[in-house]
């Protein structure tokens, strides 16, 4: 098992956040759970502070509008990679639990199917699409 928390490398909207090249190797965002950035998130806000949930899948109305327009949302540099697949992560969490989910991200991670390790050709982290979403355009 990672050494990390499992809880604080799994965001309520269902982001593996030691995928994140921030998380990794910038240490800029510690996860939402962790760190201030949740301050500025809606999803976080909605799920946690107003709804005292710990994940949205928790929710009555899961998968809400405000999830599907992130899932949906990719305009490339500088975002979640990996936000596509929040709602399919939210359901697995919901099925083995974030412990075990958790592990099973790791595990992806490491075998790097699962985190973002490219950079571009100045030298920065590549955040553009994750691979996985380019796969499913192939189909």
């Amino acid at each position: 098992m990672t050494s990390d928390n499992p809880k604080k490398v799994t965001s309520p909207c269902g982001i593996y956040c030691k995928a994140c090249p921030r998380y990794k190797n910038d240490k800029s965002c510690r996860g939402c759970r962790v760190d201030a950035r949740h301050n500025n998130c809606d999803i976080y806000d909605c799920c946690v502070t107003i709804g005292g949930m710990e994940f949205c899948y928790q929710c009555e109305y899961f998968p809400c509008e405000r999830l599907r327009k992130f899932v949906d949302f990719n305009p490339g540099k500088r975002f979640a990679h990996f936000r596509h697949i929040a709602i399919e992560n939210l359901k697995r969490i919901m099925e083995i639990g974030h412990v075990k989910w958790a592990e099973e991200m790791r595990k992806r991670a490491l075998s790097g199917e699962y985190i973002i390790h490219k950079k571009n050709d100045d030298g920065m982290l590549d955040m553009s699409s994750c691979s996985c979403l380019e796969k499913k355009k192939e189909k």
